[in-house]
């Protein structure tokens, strides 16, 4: 049981990392950089902590260097052993100060020994200190409020419950919202809406992203939540008309599919090395796609979805650029669909930022 609740704990983490890391990537025009692994789990401490937190995360925990673990390890021995809670911090800390001491004595008295082997234990130490404890300067550059790295950066311009909002290096702004298993994903049937916003035309054009794990490449389609979800992210997009193709649309681009499937390769284990692929499969795609396996199952496979999918790499690049996505709407037809999915989020606010971070920029170019 306890085996069963850590796997369901570890897919949870792994898909909303994915999602997480596939914004920075969009985010950054694909930077490799500025989108690892370990940014998106910075991230994605601070949009969803319960799930990727420093100490509520099993995947942050598998990652953390040996000293780490070793002093979780001691700390949750001692805790045991006194009788009362006990941090790891607390032993690192006391073993840093020791060690400063005697680099301290070696200072002082001139003493002509070797303490190389002491610096090196007092770095690593460090190290792990940082781990357990980031200092706040460590913030992902994505979401730093430094306006001395704009326009380079991309500081964070909006955010509240669930959801962040970024300056796009076009001028444009990027606004993330993360469905946390509660009503709005009930209601939508999506893990992850992304938005673009035109401060310049007052509109908006959206993706709706359903990520699901799938084993060795293949996805069971026999799961009636999943399907359940399909169908209400079908209602909202395609059957709400933001798939219509409008004649005032850039005349070059992707049909306006909004939502999409998004197959996440299994962690065997939170120590795996991290690596997913980014398949996004229009869900008004799934059915021709969709295969029957020798069990009688349906299912969607690699090869079956790869010649409609569109790579995680495309998929940045052509909603960056406004060529993939669904049709412009108008902050009106925004806020009526944020009533619909009870989300919260100022786009008055959102707007007055966009055109602040847009003066900021022009003001530093001069």
């Amino acid at each position: 049981m306890i085996d069963l609740l850590q796997d369901q704990r570890v897919d949870a983490e792994w898909m909303a990392l994915s999602a997480f890391r596939d914004l920075l990537k969009l985010s950054t025009k694909g930077s490799m950089t500025k989108s690892t692994y370990a940014e998106a789990l910075d991230f994605g401490a601070q949009l969803y902590p319960a799930l990727l937190g420093n100490e509520s995360s099993v995947l942050r925990r598998a990652t953390e260097s040996d000293t780490t673990q070793e002093y979780r390890q001691r700390a949750r021995l001692k805790t045991q052993a006194a009788g009362r809670p006990i941090h790891p911090l607390e032993l690192i800390a006391a073993d840093i100060a020791e060690i400063d001491q005697l680099l301290d004595v070696a200072k002082r008295t001139k003493e002509k020994g070797r303490v190389d082997r002491l610096k090196n234990r007092l770095k690593t130490l460090k190290n792990a200190r940082d781990e357990l404890d980031p200092p706040a300067h460590t913030e992902t550059q994505l979401i730093s409020r430094d306006a001395a790295a704009f326009p380079s950066g991309l500081p964070s311009i909006d955010s509240g419950k669930g959801y962040k909002a970024f300056e796009l290096p076009d001028g444009n702004a990027l606004r993330l919202h993360l469905f946390h298993p509660d009503k709005p994903e009930h209601i939508s049937g999506a893990d992850v809406l992304y938005e673009r916003h035109s401060p310049a035309t007052e509109t908006v054009t959206m993706v709706f992203v359903q990520y699901k794990i799938w084993e060795k490449q293949t996805l069971s389609l026999n799961d009636s939540r999943m399907a359940e979800q399909i169908g209400k992210l079908k209602s909202l997009v395609c059957d709400g008309g933001l798939c219509t193709h409008s004649n005032k649309e850039t005349p070059y681009r992707f049909p306006h599919c909004a939502a999409f499937l998004r197959p996440t390769d299994k962690l065997q284990s939170p120590s795996q090395k991290l690596i997913s692929s980014g398949e996004h499969l229009p869900i008004c795609r799934i059915a021709e796609c969709t295969k029957i396996n020798r069990f009688g199952t349906p299912v969607l496979d690699f090869k079956g979805i790869r010649g409609t999918s569109v790579s995680g790499g495309a998929f940045e690049y052509l909603f960056s650029y406004n060529k993939l996505g669904s049709r412009s709407v108008t902050h009106e037809d925004l806020e009526e669909m944020y009533e619909r999915l009870r989300i919260s989020a100022d786009l008055s606010r959102l707007i007055v930022h966009a055109q602040e971070f847009g003066s900021y920029a022009e003001l530093s170019e001069t």
